[in-house]
């Protein structure tokens, strides 16, 4: 008799070590069901996104009523040449593009734009050409007005689409012709830019030189 207690013994020893790993073995099963788990945004955090989005969107508005400003400035000053000036706002920093007739004009360009509200910024890139003023001498201001206007037109309504990049596109015109340049994402958001370009009133015709990532 006294023969069979160390196989009740190690019996005894078997069921209890099972029942001491049942704790351990559920956890890690816990552990491993949390972790593949998806967590849904909680309340807070998709408050949050859609904040960040409005934010996004009225930073994009205040950006492009800044370029708009920029041109209008530079326009009715007799001493600019609105037509060779390139003025790009991303979150109010100005970066100034294109061509003036002396360094006289490029300083007071940026000093222009330093004294717009809500500027925070100003990097002037622009060059200076001796010959800046006889590419413009068969315009008189009614064009330059009716130019300045499509192109800020132009431009609104592209940053009014939800599928193209207004802050990523130029717009530029002359003689009632926009030109788009710049870089975009796809040949599709490049098709659609021309096309919201071209049913701008009063555009008479779109150059399209939008260049597409690769």
């Amino acid at each position: 008799m006294e023969t069979r207690k160390p196989a009740k013994l190690l019996c005894a020893s078997l069921a209890v070590g099972s029942l001491l790993s049942l704790p351990l073995y559920a956890s890690e099963q816990g552990e491993s069901h949390t972790a593949n788990k998806v967590t849904a945004p909680t309340p807070a955090e998709a408050n949050d996104r859609e904040t960040q989005k409005a934010t996004d969107l009225e930073q994009q508005a205040s950006d492009a009523w800044l370029e708009g400003k920029l041109e209008t400035v530079y326009l009715f000053n007799r001493h600019l040449n609105n037509f060779t000036i390139d003025p790009e706002v991303a979150h109010g920093a100005v970066v100034l593009t294109g061509t003036v007739d002396s360094d006289v004009s490029k300083e007071l360009a940026g000093e222009l734009a330093q004294g717009v509200e809500g500027v925070t910024d100003v990097t002037n890139r622009l060059t200076v050409a001796d010959n800046t003023r006889g590419n413009d001498n068969g315009r008189d201001f009614s064009e330059r007005v009716e130019d300045a206007t499509l192109t800020a037109e132009v431009k609104t309504m592209l940053l009014a689409n939800s599928e193209t990049s207004g802050l990523q596109i130029n717009v530029d015109t002359t003689g009632s012709e926009v030109t788009l340049s710049g870089r975009i994402d796809s040949s599709a958001e490049k098709d659609l830019a021309g096309e919201i370009a071209s049913q701008v009133d009063g555009v008479k015709g779109v150059n399209n030189e939008l260049q597409v990532n690769s």
